[in-house]
This record gives structure tokens, sequence and C-alpha cells, in this order.
């Protein structure tokens, strides 16, 4: 496996010039598939909903390999011109040892979440690896696939599905691989982040209404005339990007719920050097929406690129 990983950082550093163009913060995290192999994934139903258990500290326990691998791809990296890679481990460990943001302390996220409010990378990297020998054939799979940290989307991938093959030189078969596929991933990375630096971030805004509350959001605000509704997307408006296109409400607008995407944000917070996450918008929102409308406004926002907001008397 070592040899294996040898072979592969030196693909990595074949790519000097178009890494050095590429300026997003990043950060590798094991793939769910690879954390299923290892016993890592869990499911547990709430309130009717599956909800996935990652226990990311145990994945670096039973694989030694992955820390090795995620420690000298970062290293690697760096030294071909990208930005130092955010290291996931280490977030863990700091993530145990204090609050990630003190407005985030009665809200209950998982690992990942509290990781990513707390170093706010553009791309994330999931990195999932098998080779299983077999009686005259032997079958790697290999992933590694870049997702937009605030959105999830796949942005590029290198992959080796699983070939059947009588090759015992694994380095070899996955160097090769990996090296016919790097510019193209790399290419495609500089994009996204052009993208976003151009046309600020992508999130989603959920807001609801309390059960106990006397309003839903059809009725008026009172401080306008205007139904909940269309206030709310008149802030929304004023609050995003400026000259991006008006957000989604869809389909799914009701009298206690409405969601609202494709919301474009600036893409940094100039006066703290860092992304802008959907909780610090959100912030902004409902601190217009309690001033115009005379409501409480909770922010409740928990993933990095998911906002949500509940209204109440």
């Amino acid at each position: 496996m070592k040899k294996l990983i040898c072979i592969l950082l030196l693909t990595l550093g074949m790519t000097h010039q178009s890494y050095s163009q590429m300026q997003s913060r990043m950060m590798i995290i094991p793939a769910d598939d690879l954390l299923k192999r290892l016993n890592c994934l869990s499911e547990k139903t709430v309130l009717g909903r599956t909800i996935y258990e990652r226990n990311y500290e145990k994945a670096y326990i039973e694989l030694i390999d992955l820390r090795f691998v995620t420690a000298a791809i970062a290293d690697k990296m760096n030294k071909a011109g990208w930005p130092p890679l955010d290291d996931f481990e280490l977030s863990l460990k700091n993530r145990q040892d204090e609050e990630i943001d003190e407005d985030l302390r009665d809200l209950q996220t998982d690992a990942i979440t509290r990781v990513l409010n707390k170093v706010r990378p553009d791309v994330i990297l999931e990195l999932s690896y098998d080779y299983r020998p077999g009686k005259g054939t032997n079958r790697l799979t290999f992933a590694l696939v870049a997702k937009d940290s605030y959105t999830s989307k796949i942005i590029a991938t290198i992959t080796n599905p699983g070939e059947q093959t009588i090759e015992t030189d694994v380095p070899t078969l996955l160097s090769t691989h990996v090296e016919n596929e790097l510019n193209n991933f790399s290419e495609a990375l500089k994009k996204h982040a052009d993208d976003v630096v151009a046309n600020g971030r992508t999130i989603s805004l959920r807001v609801s209404v309390d059960g106990k509350a006397e309003f839903d959001l059809e009725d008026d605000c009172a401080a306008t005339g205007d139904p909940y509704i269309d206030v709310i997307m008149d802030i929304v408006e004023a609050k995003k990007k400026p000259g991006s296109p008006t957000p989604n409400p869809g389909n799914s607008t009701s009298g206690k719920a409405m969601s609202i995407s494709n919301i474009k944000i600036e893409y940094i917070d100039p006066k703290r050097n860092r992304g802008v996450s959907a909780r610090d918008w959100v912030r902004t929102v409902a601190s217009e929406l309690k001033k115009t409308c005379k409501c409480t406004v909770k922010n409740v926002s928990q993933g990095i690129g998911d906002g949500r907001m509940i209204l109440s008397n």
C-alpha cells in the first residue's frame, strides 16, 4: 500500500502549473463507502427519517494508511502549488476540545457539520480506495471526488470502478489511471473556483413558523401590510449577492413553511477573511425580518450551506 501511495503522490506532483492557479481552500475526508467498509458508518431512524452517524475518529484508528495518505497528499499538493490543505483529523480533535462557535453551542450538529462551519473549506475531497486480491484476478477500486462543500455538488472525479486484472502491480495501474485524468480534474477545480469568486456561493434557506405561533406565512406582516412570504422574499432579494439571479421559492411554500433555493451570497467575509456560511448570511436576514415585522426570528442554521429560520410571536 505504501508503494501505491508514493506513486499517487508522484503523479499529483506532475501538474504544478495547473495547481498553482488554484486558490480554493480544500480538505480531504474519508468517503462514506470507506467508512462503511471499516464499520464506521451506521444508520438510525429519527422521526421516520434515516440519519447516518459517521465515526471518523475510529476510521483513522482502524486504517493507519488513511492518516498517511491524507497527510502525504496534503503535503505534496502544497508543494505542487496548491494552498495548504486543512487537516480534517486535526480539526476533529480540536472540535472535541473546544466549542466550534459560541452561537452553535446549543445546536445538535454532527462532527463534519461542526468542522465545516469552523474551517469553511470551499471544496471537500472525498477519498476512497479498496484493493481485493483474488484467485487469478484482482480488483482495485479507487475514487477521489471533489465536491462543493456548500451544495455537495460534484465538481470533478478521478475513479477506477473496479477493473478485473491479472496484474499485481497495483501502484502502476493506479498511477496510470490517475495521471490520465489529473489534468481534467485540476481544470474542473479551477473552473469551479473562478465561478464561485465571480458569482458567489450557493445556499438554500428554509423558513418555518413555530407551531404555537398565532400567525402563518400567508398572514400579513403588520408593519408592511404584505404577507410574510412576500416580505421574506423581498429581504432575501435585497441581501443576496448583487446582480445574481432571483432565488427560487420552489413549490413547497405553505402556511407554515417555505423553502428558497439557489441563493447566491458573497464568496468571502472581508472582515474575518474567511468564507461566508449560510448561518452568517441568515443572521442578517433574520435581523431585518425581526425589525420589519416585529416578530421573533431564531436562526437555527446548521449546515454550512443550509440556512434555516423559525418564526414565532
